[in-house]
């Protein structure tokens, strides 16, 4: 059999494909995409215009709870663990990964984040690229010496993030984004220490291991670790209040905060959205290691963690053109609601389009100006068999 000269093969064959990484970048992508719903196109809730009812208050509540913070981290965490997986496939390739890794997160970053950025303040894209092209040169050095390695590197960046978080001037989109890099560097290592554990190489995934239950009572600790962290900061350096009850302001007009606190408040975020990454990665894999009914039901989502870039930036686009003609007059419930519609659209679209195509659309742009080269975009048909 001959091959097509110039045409870039997938980078792993379609029954080596880790359905948990899958599963797991569709449930990160549904919470990321819930929390932006409501700060893509204020509530009428939040700009002040319609009361927050009790139902409107506990929903928000509840999903603020259970995703806010924590399903960016998960999407950090399998973000390294992507890395790890194309830096590798490209080797198999025989190509130069530093260069592959470079092009492909300077592809993203700039044909993706940079346009989502200015229609959306809340964009990831662009930070994420960012610290990717950090994160690529460092990649031999965590893939060499033992597995422990790329752990210590996250221990260390997460170390040094509260300070320099604290020490940059909050002023502009890339004033915000930049002091957060040492903590999304750090979440990046961790992915890069669990793509180098032996329960996700193909050959040795199937035996049995306490990992993804670790994980579990791991981020279960963290979480709680970094709510009390959060308390200690609010007992030990309070906010100033004057003589009427409103908190003090500072000359750029922000509630003044001992930089202690400002510094504790870092931290109890890193535990609890590392935390909460690490839970939500561990039950769902935990899960599907099993192979039950919950392993079924969550293999629904995998055609949807196929095509993530899709989902997210569809997302926005779809926020904007239903909602933003009507600007903050949107009740909240009502843009929940938006949102669980637009996935149960997505999800759908996502089993038809992988049936027939290899990647999803946005994804095999991406794909393709990385490589620079064609690449297979529609499924072998199956051959039927003559009896």
């Amino acid at each position: 059999m001959t091959e097509t000269i110039g045409v870039v093969r997938p980078p792993t064959a379609e029954g080596t494909r880790v359905a948990f990484l899958d599963i797991a970048r569709a449930l990160a992508m549904i919470g990321v995409v819930m929390m932006n719903v409501t700060v893509v196109v204020f509530s009428a809730e939040s700009a002040g215009g319609r009361p927050m009812d009790t139902l409107t208050s506990v929903v928000n509540g509840a999903l603020s709870l259970l995703m806010s913070g924590k399903a960016r981290a998960m999407l950090m965490v399998l973000l390294g663990i992507g890395a790890v997986l194309a830096w590798r496939a490209a080797e198999r390739r025989g190509d130069r990964p530093m260069v592959v890794m470079l092009r492909r997160y300077a592809v993203l970053g700039l044909l993706f984040g940079v346009p989502h950025l200015l229609v959306f303040s809340g964009d990831i894209l662009t930070h994420y690229s960012v610290t990717a092209l950090v994160l690529a040169p460092l990649m031999p050095l965590l893939l060499a010496g033992g597995r422990t390695r790329p752990l210590i590197a996250a221990l260390f960046a997460l170390a040094i993030a509260p300070f320099v978080e604290h020490a940059v001037p909050l002023s502009g989109e890339w004033a915000v984004l930049l002091p957060l890099v040492p903590q999304t560097l750090g979440f990046f290592c961790v992915g890069v220490w669990l793509a180098r554990r032996p329960e996700l190489d193909p050959a040795t995934a199937e035996e049995p291991s306490r990992l993804p239950a670790g994980m579990v009572w791991t981020g279960l600790a963290g979480q709680i670790l970094g709510i009390a962290v959060m308390f200690g900061s609010d007992l030990l350096f309070p906010m100033e209040f004057d003589a009427d009850g409103v908190p003090v302001l500072g000359p750029e007009g922000m509630p003044v905060v001992d930089p202690a606190a400002g510094l504790l408040t870092s931290v109890a975020g890193t535990l609890m959205g590392l935390g909460g990454a690490l839970f939500y990665l561990g039950l769902v894999w935990w899960s599907v290691r099993r192979r039950g009914a919950a392993a079924r039901a969550l293999g629904v989502l995998a055609p949807l963690g196929r095509m993530t870039l899709t989902v997210y930036l569809g997302g926005t686009a779809v926020f904007l053109l239903v909602m933003g003609p009507w600007e903050t007059r949107i009740p909240m419930l009502a843009q929940y609601a938006l949102a669980a519609g637009y996935f149960a659209v997505m999800l759908v679209f996502a089993h038809l389009w992988s049936a027939r195509f290899r990647y999803g659309p946005l994804e095999w742009l991406w794909r393709l100006l990385t490589h620079l080269r064609p690449l297979p975009m529609r499924r072998r048909p199956r051959t039927s068999r003559a009896y």
